[in-house]
């Protein structure tokens, strides 16, 4: 390390003086105690007199400015430099040589920042409470083992008598030290439990008070808010019930008394902020919680590459951030101090960690970061048998594949994976360690409790081996069966809360539309504009609120247009056109051009555009037969898929196709996803208590992002995830009635329906219910 700043000690060799600014702050950060006075002896800097009266100053700060006079006044700041990269302050000597400029290049070898600063003295003010288990002789030595201080710190730190000192020695020491110690005793604070006192190191006031404060609480005066985001911050923190004695701590750092004061005998102050503070903090803690119980699984399996540079340009981590996560020597490692700032991000910041590890294609984190639930891992051993290792590890590779949409189930496999669903789980994936570790996914706290009651009565061991036995007869047989003799599931994963957070639409706007140009057909969207699409014409509004009409397509060619569809990347809309049988191509980047697309199509008239590719996708009813059609953006088919007879029955009457290629297609009283191949891998399911039959009557199909399907039906929007397991019902009556057409715009989370009487558009919001 000291080779990288020999250069810059070369590069003072001129400087006699230093600014007013770099003097003070390095009086608060020059440590001269444990090492600089010698050296600097030794070179002759300064005299033995000096020592002795550098020495007979009382305090650390009063000892650095009498160095400093000195230094400043013989003009020797070189050697001043020489000696601290003598005694390893790497932060300083970069900090000299830089007259106190920060350049990226230094990284975390610069002295810590003004709100670390402030973390430190809040921790000093409050010492004496601090001392009570914080200074433990486990914490000193792994400061040392991790270099976070140096031998001579540990032991001057250990040689006091009292906790109080101790605690103030160590504090003293940590304000002098680089970014790069304070970081690294940020996880010695982790890796021996105190991780209360390592989340307010590592997040500092300022940042808590952005990423937590609402949005509807920035009128408030600031001494009000801040100081009850901070209460709610520490409340955070500490509610494990396990920590009594650090929530002393943290009311003490807070001065929760006079807070209560005020909340018991100011009414105003107590009606008007503890609804939106406390409505507010349950909604953060819920996900935090959620970022908590799945912490391990998706550290070793969120991909770095890209997504933390993702959360930077997106704000949702600090450039400081960043520096340390990607100093990191593991990825996971990587991950899971990211997943430490995520835990404390605001709600608005959370949403923009799912959308990026979407943007990733990291689609399954981004479900369980969403969704909430918890993972569980187990682990079968089995009974020996001839090439156990080899079987294990074949049955491993398919259960990564269960939940790839291009394979299609056998019955018995979908009869064992039906048996989790009914109990809210699903199978994540597996790894091989000596036998096969297999993680579940439970959505509800019933299913968190079932598995415990499948743990404690030994019925986790048949399951898995009758599991894993139809998965090795799945796609080939392997020829051998395995028996698991016993499965492990630690009991500490069950001491966890199970935060589930369904999807829910709230109402953003209800379009009320001038139906001088006849009912509403149809709607669809990109970024920045609406099309409502009416018989004759389609209406364009803005995409933005309050969405004014903003112009308007016609055409004299029109016959009867049924439904549209957008294409961001050609810039294009799609209209149907019963009266014509065809497909119209609408060109939005030439003057609203209208062509005719593609002739001769039949009903039921609708239609649906991949954004990716611009394909667009429809069913045609033929006798005796249906097919899916599928065209390219030159108006070429380059699909045709023969629709089975049973489906044909059932009127199929939409389409969408999914992130992973298939189709999902919609009939009037089924839901299936077909591959390109035509090959049929999923149905739509219920299980009780949810309605066994949801599909009876339904006219349209939307898809979000995240794969789940809503389906415009009689009276009700109904909701599908991934796999088509039927979730929940979204919107019924009185609130909807009878919806014809559906659209989701992924980009804004919209859910765009057109109302049967043709007379309103609904928008809704879609996410996460708090």
């Amino acid at each position: 390390m000291a080779t990288v700043f020999d250069g810059l000690v070369e590069s003072l060799e001129k400087v006699t003086l230093l600014d007013h600014s770099v003097q003070e702050k390095l009086r608060h950060c020059l440590s001269p105690d444990f090492g600089l006075l010698e050296v600097l002896h030794a070179d002759r800097t300064i005299s033995d007199s000096e020592i002795a009266d550098i020495k007979k100053q009382g305090s650390v700060d009063g000892r650095s400015t009498k160095l400093l006079e000195i230094i400043m006044r013989r003009g020797q700041v070189q050697k001043l430099a020489r000696a601290l990269l003598q005694t390893k302050q790497f932060h300083l000597v970069a900090f000299l040589a830089s007259n106190g400029v920060y350049n990226a290049e230094f990284e975390y070898n610069w002295p810590l920042s003004e709100s670390q600063l402030y973390i430190l003295s809040i921790l000093d003010n409050q010492s004496e409470k601090l001392a009570q288990g914080l200074l433990s002789q486990e914490l000193v030595k792994k400061l040392v083992e991790r270099t976070a201080i140096s031998e001579a710190e540990g032991n001057f730190i250990e040689s006091k008598d009292s906790d109080r000192e101790k605690t103030g020695a160590f504090l003293e020491i940590s304000r002098r030290e680089s970014q790069k110690s304070y970081f690294e005793t940020v996880n010695c604070l982790r890796i021996v439990d105190q991780g209360y006192i390592a989340s307010l190191l590592k997040k500092g006031v300022s940042d808590i008070i952005g990423d937590i404060l609402p949005t509807d609480l920035n009128d408030l005066p600031l001494g009000i808010h801040r100081l009850i985001v901070v209460k709610a911050y520490i409340r955070m923190l500490v509610t494990s019930p396990e920590r009594h004695p650090e929530k002393d701590i943290f009311k003490g750092l807070c001065n929760v008394s006079e807070w209560w004061h005020k909340m018991v005998t100011n009414p105003s102050f107590r009606e008007g902020y503890e609804y939106h503070i406390s409505g507010y903090f349950n909604r953060k803690l819920r996900r935090a919680t959620v970022v908590s119980n799945n912490r391990y699984y998706l550290s070793w399996r969120i991909t770095p590459k890209k997504f933390i540079d993702f959360m930077r340009h997106a704000r949702c981590i600090t450039d400081d951030d960043t520096r340390f996560i990607k100093c990191q020597t593991y990825d996971h490692d990587k991950i899971d101090e990211l997943l430490c700032v995520v835990r404390d991000l605001s709600i608005e910041k959370y949403a923009v960690y799912i959308d990026c590890l979407r943007r990733t294609e990291q689609h399954l984190y981004a479900d369980i970061s969403e969704l909430g639930g918890v993972t569980l891992k187990a682990k079968s051993i089995h009974v020996e048998c001839e090439n156990l290792e080899e079987i294990e590890k074949t049955i491993i590779e398919r259960i990564n594949k269960i939940r790839d949409k291009k394979l299609g189930y056998n019955l018995e496999l979908e009869a064992e994976i039906d048996y989790l669903r009914r109990h809210d789980i699903e199978i994540l994936d597996a790894i091989h360690d000596r036998g096969i570790i297999i993680w579940f996914w439970v959505h509800s706290e019933d299913g968190h409790d079932q598995v415990h009651k499948w743990r404690d009565a030994d019925e986790m061991e048949p399951y898995l081996t009758r599991l894993f036995n139809v998965i090795g007869r799945w796609i080939k047989p392997i020829g051998r069966e395995i028996t698991s003799d016993w499965v492990i599931i630690n009991g500490f994963q069950f001491n966890r809360e199970v935060i589930n957070l369904p999807m829910t639409l709230y109402m953003v706007t209800e379009l009320n539309i001038d139906t001088s140009k006849g009912p509403v057909r149809g709607v669809t969207a990109l970024p920045d504009k609406f099309y409502i699409l009416h018989e004759k014409s389609i209406l364009i509004y803005d995409g933005q609120t309050p969405f004014e009409p903003t112009g308007e397509i016609s055409s004299a060619e029109f016959g009867s247009l049924t439904d549209v569809g957008a294409c961001a990347k050609s810039s294009r809309l799609y209209a149907v056109d019963e009266g014509n049988a065809c497909i119209w191509k609408i060109s939005l980047d030439n003057d609203n051009q209208v062509e005719k697309w593609v002739s001769e199509i039949t009903r039921p008239f609708t239609c649906s555009v991949y954004g990716s590719s611009g394909e667009v996708a429809v069913i045609q009813q033929r006798a005796p037969s249906s097919f899916l059609d599928v065209y390219a953006t030159d108006g070429k088919r380059v699909r045709q898929l023969q629709l089975p007879k049973d489906l044909h029955d059932k009127e199929p009457l939409h389409a969408v196709e999914t992130r992973s290629g298939n189709y999902d297609i919609l009939c009037e009283s089924d839901l299936v996803e077909m591959t390109k191949e035509g090959v049929i891998t999923r149905r739509c399911k219920s299980f009780p208590p949810r309605d066994p039959e949801p599909v009876i009557k339904s006219r349209h199909l939307a898809i979000d992002i995240g794969e789940r399907l809503y389906v415009a039906e009689r009276y009700r929007i109904l909701q599908f995830d991934s796999q088509l397991v039927y979730e929940q019902v979204m919107l019924e009556s009185p609130k909807i009635w009878e919806p014809t057409r559906l659209h989701f715009l992924e980009k804004k989370k919209l859910l765009m329906i057109v109302h049967s009487d043709g007379k309103k558009v609904f928008v809704y919001n879609a996410r996460p219910r708090d």
